[in-house]
């Protein structure tokens, strides 16, 4: 229970705040956009933690459909709101958002063209209770907690689905 409530959150702050301090890198360093996927104003389960302890700042582009007024409100789901987007013209950092995914292959595949293979993600929450339980609390659209992503080392975008009903595997 411990694990669910504290230390996945806290791993989970650690990991967005060193991927996303590579994402920023690998943007500047190929002359591309960052696009975050996910409101790094309000985008966690303890929210006031966004604001008091950052772990992430807004893209050039920030998508969530809930977002601030910085962001650019798109349902990741959305495939057509993909098509503003150039292809390789971003490296793409998520932050959890790709478990509100209903087709997870459908929206990696944009990812993929928007970011000519440059995609970061943290993942999402861990521990038995939150699959079981304790993401209901926080959306009941969640469908997915997945793994930590690094298109430099992974090929496969992985997780768990919600509700403890087995595991997703995605080749990016």
């Amino acid at each position: 229970m411990i694990r669910s409530i504290l230390i996945s959150p806290i791993k989970r702050y650690f990991v967005t705040k060193r991927m996303f301090a590579e994402a920023k890198k690998i943007a500047k360093t190929k002359g591309k956009r960052l696009m975050m996927i996910g409101d790094p104003c309000s985008g966690n389960y303890f929210q006031f933690m966004s604001r008091m302890f950052p772990n992430s700042e807004h893209g050039d582009v920030t998508v969530d459909l809930y977002g601030c007024e910085d962001c650019h409100r798109m349902d990741i789901n959305d495939m057509g709101a993909w098509g503003s987007f150039d292809d390789g013209s971003f490296v793409v950092m998520e932050t959890g958002t790709l478990g509100f995914s209903k087709d997870l292959g459908a929206v990696l595949s944009e990812i993929r063209r928007v970011s000519g293979g440059d995609f970061l993600s943290a993942g999402g929450n861990r521990g038995l209770i939150w699959e079981f339980f304790l993401y209901k609390t926080y959306s009941e659209d969640l469908n997915f907690s997945m793994d930590p992503f690094d298109s430099r080392r992974d090929e496969y975008y992985t997780g768990r689905i919600l509700g403890r009903k087995g595991s997703v595997r995605e080749k990016f």
